[in-house]
C-alpha cells in the first residue's frame, strides 16, 4: 500500500470515527431537553459511561481513562455532583483516596442511556447490513487487540500503561 493511500485511508477513518461519534449523540438527544435529561455534554456522557462500566473510579484514574487532564475531570465532576448525577466517598480501602460513583438515584438513568445507545447501534447496523456488519465488528475486535496491545483503551490513557490496581 502506498503512502497517498495509507493517508487516504486514515482521512477516511478519522472522519467516519467523527460521524459515528455524532450520530450516537444525537440518537442520545433526539428528544431534547426535559426534566429526565438534563443538560449534559459529550465529554459529561462519556465520563458518565466510563464510571458506569468501572463501577467507581478516582479523578486521577478517570483522567487515565478519557485521555484528559485530571483537572478538567475534576470540574467535569464537580458538575455533575452539582446535578447530582455523581457521589463523591471517601475509599473504604484508602480513606485518603475519593471515588467518583454514579448517584443511586441516577441508575436507572444511566440504564436509560445505555438502551438509547445501544438501540441506535441496532438500527445503524440495521442501516448497513448484516455483511458490512460482520466486518465493522472483525475490523473493530482487530483495532481493539492491536491498540490495547499498545497500551491504549481502558488499561490507561494515551498509550500509558496504568497500573492494574488503578482499575
Amino acid at each position: 500500500m502506498t503512502e497517498a493511500e495509507k493517508l487516504d485511508l486514515s482521512r477516511t477513518i478519522n472522519a467516519t470515527a467523527l460521524v459515528l461519534r455524532r450520530y450516537f449523540y444525537q440518537c442520545l438527544f433526539a428528544g431534547g431537553e426535559d426534566e429526565c435529561l438534563p443538560a449534559l455534554t459529550p465529554p459529561q456522557v462519556e465520563m458518565i459511561a466510563a464510571i458506569h462500566s468501572h463501577g467507581s473510579m478516582t479523578v486521577k484514574q478517570l483522567a487515565q481513562v478519557l485521555c484528559v487532564k485530571a483537572p478538567t475531570v475534576s470540574a467535569r465532576v464537580d458538575r455533575l455532583v452539582e446535578l447530582g448525577m455523581l457521589t463523591r466517598e471517601a475509599n473504604p480501602a484508602d480513606r485518603r483516596e475519593v471515588l467518583v460513583r454514579i448517584s443511586p438515584k441516577e441508575s436507572e438513568f444511566i440504564r436509560e442511556l445505555e438502551k438509547i445507545k445501544l438501540r441506535a447501534g441496532v438500527e445503524l447496523i440495521e442501516l448497513i447490513g448484516p455483511d458490512h456488519a460482520h466486518m465493522w465488528r472483525a475490523v473493530c475486535e482487530r483495532i481493539s487487540t492491536v491498540l490495547g496491545n499498545m497500551g491504549y483503551g481502558d488499561q490507561g490513557c494515551c498509550g500509558q500503561k496504568s497500573d492494574a490496581r488503578d482499575l
